[in-house]
């Protein structure tokens, strides 16, 4: 394969803004659509997309002011096969992954391992077919006004379409739509952490091998030290060049569930570790993410939260001398899904995947409406779902990735995050075991609750803004 390399100037006006830059406009809604699959839909379904196009928002700079209003689109391998044919995306060399979809059970759910009520029968509530999702339209917007009118804008697109376009309402609320609820402080999600601090630096060199370069997440720049992502070769290559994958779920949070069990954990933990029981709720609350809730990490601030640390990414495990768990448990959900310098080992490979989160809570908070629908919706991006999204899902469900954790005994989760795959499996430690500084273990007894439950998930690519100008341009 020829070493491809990075232009001295990446094209940003060709790239979807959603990949280079974490957004922070309060308000957005995130509709998805199914479309027809007949030939002579083809015609209307290009012209939603040139409606769409003028507020595709690039990578590029947008100066002092932030649009009031945008959108950025991605398509599942379904919708790309509607909207490019041509392509004969099952045929392609678009991955196995991306092609069979996040419900396959022998390919993303050996990995992703929803179960039960996150199970993928279950997903968007059953209000439509996992095969039936095609686009997913992303709208960012300043204010609720501005929400509306570019909603407005979208709607008229589809009422264009003559029904080849049908918008998919996946949830049970009033609008059925994915929206964001603006919680208080903004940059906190349901169980009241700070979040999305830690992303990867983006750095573009061509040749690097670090996970955190650009060539790990933008297609059309693989090299020889790192052949992904894809696709490499063919028209499929021309059309992916400069998009990005998309894992697109939508995660239950069970707020009830979790403050029952940090207020329950904490009468009986609180004793042990002579704190107030109001101190050892946050206690246990950092210990099970490997962060305090205003953010700090438990390697920098191990004894409470400090407003100086509460951002901060620059720290690792080894480094900071926290190689038996005592400031932050192996299984906590931040040390889990990067866990940095500890030592990874899985089928000989030591290399730590990064993915680039977008995400905002859905779903008003429990003090203001109990019975609501609430949690998370989760934007997963990289250059290979399988290598990065799906290795960190798995490592999640199976703490199984690091020397850390003894082969000999039974396979921990993530306390937090994690399917519970259930007692019913022997290999699997049902419990949350926090290392302590006098040599013991305290142990919380499982199985613990099942905080997160998956309501569903798209796999997505967001193609280059020339791409989408292909589709929307019918001939």
């Amino acid at each position: 394969m020829k070493n491809i390399q990075l232009p001295n100037q990446l094209d940003l006006g060709d790239i979807q803004g959603l990949i280079i830059n974490g957004y922070t406009h309060p308000c957005s809604v995130h509709l998805m659509f199914n479309f027809s699959s007949s030939a002579a839909a083809l015609k209307n379904i290009s012209g939603f997309f040139k409606d769409l196009l003028p507020y595709v928002q690039s990578a590029e700079d947008w100066g002092a002011l932030k649009p009031e209003f945008m959108l950025n689109i991605g398509l599942t391998a379904d919708g790309i096969a509607i909207v490019k044919p041509e392509l004969d995306i099952q045929n392609s060399s678009f991955s196995t992954t991306f092609k069979k979809g996040p419900w396959d059970a022998n390919n993303a759910q050996q990995s992703l391992g929803d179960y039960g009520a996150g199970d993928p029968s279950e997903w968007w509530n059953k209000k439509f077919k996992n095969e039936e999702v095609h686009c997913v339209v992303h709208a960012y917007a300043m204010n609720p006004g501005a929400q509306d009118r570019i909603t407005e804008i979208i709607g008229a697109a589809v009422a264009k379409s003559d029904a080849t376009v049908k918008e998919l309402k996946p949830l049970l609320s009033e609008t059925g739509r994915l929206e964001q609820y603006l919680l208080v402080p903004s940059d906190f999600i349901h169980f009241r952490y700070r979040d999305s601090i830690d992303e990867p630096n983006l750095n573009d060199d061509p040749a690097g091998e670090d996970q955190q370069d650009l060539n790990n997440f933008l297609i059309g720049y693989s090299t020889l030290q790192n052949p992904i992502p894809g696709p490499l070769s063919g028209p499929e290559a021309k059309f992916a060049k400069n998009g990005c994958y998309n894992a697109f779920r939508i995660l239950y949070q069970d707020a009830e569930a979790f403050y029952t069990f940090l207020e329950q954990q904490a009468v009986i933990i609180a004793p042990q570790i002579k704190q107030t029981e109001e101190f050892t709720i946050e206690w246990l609350a950092a210990k099970l993410c490997g962060r305090w809730r205003n953010g700090s990490p438990l390697v920098l601030s191990p004894e409470k939260p400090e407003q100086s640390t509460s951002k901060s990414t620059d720290f690792m495990y080894l480094a900071n001398d926290d190689m038996k768990g005592l400031k932050c448990p192996f299984s906590a959900h931040t040390r889990v899904s990067n866990p940095r310098d500890e030592g990874v080992d899985v089928a000989g490979s030591t290399t730590v995947p990064r993915l680039l989160r977008r995400g905002m809570a859905y779903g008003p908070p429990l003090s203001v409406d109990a019975d609501a629908d609430r949690g998370l919706i989760g934007m997963f991006l990289c250059g290979d779902l399988n290598t990065q999204f799906e290795t960190i899902y798995g490592w999640i469900n199976m703490n199984n990735f690091s020397d850390v954790f003894n082969p000999a005994n039974k396979t921990p989760q993530d306390p937090l995050v994690a399917n519970r795959i259930g007692s019913e499996q022997g290999n699997i430690d049902i419990d949350f075991t926090i290392p302590m500084e006098d040599g013991t273990n305290l142990v919380i007894k499982g199985p613990l609750p099942q905080f997160i439950v998956t309501r569903g998930t798209a796999y997505c690519l967001l193609p280059s803004v020339s791409s989408l100008r292909e589709i929307a341009t019918f001939v």
